[in-house]
């Protein structure tokens, strides 16, 4: 995760933390966890991928 993700999913706990109301909290809450979600899976999607070109590398160098 990038230390600019970081920072914002901070101020997004922040906000959520000093939200005026409970609907607003739930509702900054939820864009904080799934803001940390998508990071998660496209982290996941960017290990996939480099895993395959280097396998695809492999094969190429072997053709």
């Amino acid at each position: 995760m990038s230390n600019e993700l970081r920072r914002k999913l901070h101020d997004l706990q922040e906000l959520s933390n000093n939200a005026p109301d409970p609907a607003t909290r739930a509702i900054i809450e939820a864009l904080r966890l799934q803001t940390a979600v998508l990071n998660e899976r496209l982290f996941a999607i960017e290990l996939l991928l480099n895993e395959q070109l280097k396998h695809d590398g492999v094969q190429r160098s072997a053709s």
